[in-house]
């Protein structure tokens, strides 16, 4: 019986090894240049990371809340002005559109 089974596990690692081919090495390609592509990332530069100054009406009258009002406005202008710089240093085809 033992000479049965080592002639069925033979027969059977035989076909798988191709008849002798398990024992021939083959190196592989290797490829001499291999290009990959590094992404990184940068600062965004301090004056269009600042911070916008946000005014208040210190009083309760029209004349100080109008003001207010105004220099805030102006202050919207600029920090949309700095976002605008901020989404032109992303490269082509990185831009996300995000819904107001």
């Amino acid at each position: 019986m033992r000479r049965h089974s080592v002639a069925v596990i033979l027969a059977a690692a035989l076909p798988l090894c191709g008849f002798g081919s398990c024992s021939k090495a083959q190196k592989p390609d290797i490829a001499q240049t291999v290009y990959v592509t590094v992404e990184r990332t940068v600062a965004v530069p301090a004056p269009l990371t600042a911070r916008c100054p946000v005014k208040r009406a210190t009083q309760r009258t029209i004349e100080s809340v109008v003001s207010a009002y105004n220099a805030n406005v102006l202050s919207l202008e600029q920090c949309n002005s700095q976002l605008s710089a901020i989404e032109k240093l992303a490269p082509a085809g990185d831009h996300k559109q995000v819904k107001p």
